[in-house]
């Protein structure tokens, strides 16, 4: 871990000479883990594509800003967090439904296709839940359980209290077990 931070390190003193390669590195390595946060925040693949997008042209921008008190990539779940409730929060938003996923899965997997659609129904009805949430809840469970943030790290991308993380991510932990209950033994 100690080795990425220093890679970071430089690779955020790159990007502020101006180095295109190193942003073309920085997208590599993160585009993924924004994209996902963006897509399960937003649950629709092009505002998702759009919003990672936006967070790495932020970054290209304001890289000279970024004074490394943090992580890089604490500071991209910051950014990619705040867009995504600004967006979330937008009247104007276009709702558009994914396509059917779960065929896909249920194609392609080596379980029957009894367990698997069990599997993939309690899945759908996990991500529902998770999007039924409220915003600054749903934004603490996307980082901290399916990204695997540390509680400090999402205190500093969303800029809150380390105890205001850890009462959101509680709340929202006990609004999912409800929803959820049908499925746990």
């Amino acid at each position: 871990m100690e080795g990425r931070t220093s890679d970071d390190s430089h690779l955020v003193d790159r990007l502020r000479r101006g180095d295109a390669r190193a942003f073309d590195e920085l997208v590599t390595a993160y585009q993924h883990r924004v994209f996902s946060v963006a897509l399960r925040m937003l649950r629709n693949r092009t505002e998702a594509e759009e919003v990672a997008q936006e967070v790495f042209l932020r970054v290209y921008r304001t890289v000279a800003a970024f004074r490394g008190d943090a992580k890089l990539s604490t500071w991209l779940y910051a950014i990619a967090s705040r867009l995504c409730l600004n967006r979330l929060a937008s009247s104007d938003r276009r709702v558009t439904r994914e396509g059917d996923e779960t065929l896909t899965r249920l194609a392609s997997g080596d379980a029957t296709p009894v367990d698997e659609l069990e599997r993939s129904e309690l899945e759908a009805t996990l991500h529902r839940a998770i999007a039924e949430l409220p915003e600054e809840r749903r934004i603490v469970v996307v980082l901290r359980d399916l990204e695997g943030l540390s509680y400090e790290e999402i205190a500093a991308a969303l800029d809150l209290e380390l105890g205001t993380v850890r009462s959101r991510l509680h709340r929202a932990r006990m609004d999912l077990k409800e929803k959820l209950e049908r499925f746990l033994p």
